[in-house]
């Protein structure tokens, strides 16, 4: 059982960002709590047997997400995070929010019954992300669409100098139980990213590119055309992103993200525009404690 603090990656989430959390790169966000689960099952997918949705005590800021053999835990998350969970999404590619939809917190438990575990062990992530959906639909009422829209973006190239970065040695582990056993031993495709900061051992360049998109707050596509692993750190000032998509002034000590990346890395952020997958939340209802 797996125990976390996370959130909706996004520069706003501030209880998310205070931390450096260690994650496996090549796994999307659901995932991180069931490192390297591949296996599908077959057939229909598992009824939740119970949920429960409440809201959470203002004075407490923890924020968890626990998965168990049986179900989920979700720990003062707004619908917002939720829904950037659920369906593998960032903040930006979310429209359609407003209110208590950002603002509110809630703590979500749902299990499925003693005759689905079996099955829900075998679930792909991308069948646990459908699963929250569904449930997110039903205690929510959240109603949603798919669009793709051109919204200003940034590709991530090879600055003229060339590139910065070191290529990796790290491997990877033959099995769960061999990397829980030495996990200082197996680092292929382990992360730490958090305010300011991203650091990653035996990883691709398309997983750099992910985390920037959460510092410069739009999407960030990989045009390097580097494809090997490597050990990346980048330290940057959070507080120097800015708001209208140009590399701004930055008060702090250390450099922009824009620079950070040049100087550090040899690579470039060129703004752009391009077709992004987004969420277009129709309509959604507070949810009484129950």
């Amino acid at each position: 059982m797996t125990k976390r603090r996370m959130g909706c990656v996004a520069a706003g989430v501030v209880a998310f960002l205070l931390m450096a959390v260690p994650v496996r790169a090549q796994l999307p966000t659901i995932s991180d709590v069931d490192p390297g689960h591949e296996t599908a099952a077959a057939g229909p997918l598992p009824q939740w047997d119970v949920a429960v949705v409440k809201p959470h005590p203002a004075a407490d800021r923890m924020m968890s997400w626990q998965m168990t053999a049986d179900g989920l835990s979700l720990v003062n998350l707004a619908l917002e995070q939720m829904i950037c969970s659920a369906w593998d999404l960032k903040p930006y590619q979310v429209s359609g929010l407003s209110g208590w939809m950002k603002d509110s917190t809630f703590d979500l438990t749902a299990k499925v019954s003693s005759d689905d575990v079996a099955a829900y062990k075998k679930l792909s992530v991308a069948q646990r992300r459908e699963m929250l959906q569904k449930l997110l639909e039903e205690r929510f009422q959240l109603k949603a669409h798919t669009e793709t829209k051109t919204l200003p973006v940034y590709d991530l190239v090879v600055d003229k100098g060339g590139p910065k970065l070191k290529a990796s040695t790290a491997i990877a582990a033959p099995s769960e139980e061999e990397e829980r056993a030495n996990p200082d031993k197996y680092k292929k495709g382990f992360m730490r990213f958090g305010s300011g900061m991203y650091e990653g051992t035996g990883v691709e360049v398309r997983s750099l590119a992910s985390q920037l998109g959460n510092a410069v707050g739009k999407p960030v596509n990989d045009k390097t055309g580097l494809t090997g692993v490597y050990d990346i750190t980048l330290h940057y000032s959070q507080d120097g992103r800015p708001d209208d998509g140009a590399p701004g002034g930055d008060n702090s000590d250390a450099p922009s993200v824009f620079t950070a990346v040049q100087d550090q890395l040899g690579l470039k952020l060129v703004p752009d525009k391009g077709p992004v997958e987004t969420l277009v939340v129709d309509s959604a209802q507070k949810p009484e404690a129950n």
